[in-house]
C-alpha cells in the first residue's frame, strides 16, 4: 500500500479522535486526559514515522519544492509536539486544558490539510510509484514496532 494512503488513514484516525474529544465537550472532565493520551500516542507515532521514513525520502529527490515543504512540515511537527508536552503536564480539569487542546487540534488539522493538499501531491510527482509502495511497506513495519513500544 502506498505511503500516502497509509498516512491518510492515520489522518482519519486522528481527526476521528479530535471529533470524539470535541463531542465530549465539558461533560467528560475525567475522560479528557485519557482521550488526550490516545491522541498523543497516535500523533507521536505518526510524526515519528513521517520524520524517519517519509520526509527523508521526499528530501532525497531533486525537488526544491519538496525540500521547502518538508522543512515547513518539520516546523509544524515541532509546534504540535510542544503543545503535546504542555498538555501532558496539565490536569484535564485545568481551565486552560480545553483552550490548549483546541490549539493542538487546529495546529494538527492545518498540518494534515497541507500534507494532503501539497506534500502528497509533491511526493506523487517526485517519487516513482514503486517507491511510494516501498515506503508504505516500511511504514507498516515501523508502525508495528512503534505501537508496541507505545503500549
Amino acid at each position: 500500500m502506498k505511503i500516502t494512503v497509509l498516512l491518510n488513514r492515520d489522518h482519519e484516525t486522528v481527526r476521528s479522535l479530535f471529533a470524539k474529544y470535541n463531542k465530549a465537550g465539558g461533560r467528560a472532565q475525567n475522560g479528557k486526559k485519557e482521550l488526550f493520551e490516545e491522541i498523543r500516542r497516535e500523533i507521536m507515532i505518526h510524526s515519528q514515522m513521517e520524520t524517519e521514513i517519509f520526509y527523508p525520502a521526499l528530501r532525497s529527490t531533486a525537488s526544491v519544492r519538496a525540500e521547502e515543504l518538508v522543512s515547513s512540515a518539520m516546523e509544524e511537527h515541532d509546534a504540535a509536539e510542544d503543545l503535546i508536552q504542555e498538555l501532558a503536564a496539565m490536569n484535564g480539569n485545568d481551565r486552560h486544558f480545553d483552550a490548549k487542546m483546541t490549539h493542538l487540534i487546529d495546529t494538527v488539522n492545518g498540518h494534515i490539510d497541507k500534507e494532503e493538499e501539497e506534500i502528497f501531491d509533491e511526493a506523487r510527482k517526485s517519487l516513482p510509484e514503486y517507491r511510494l509502495e516501498e515506503l508504505g511497506l516500511e511504514m507498516e513495519d515501523r508502525r508495528k514496532i512503534l505501537t508496541q513500544l507505545a503500549a
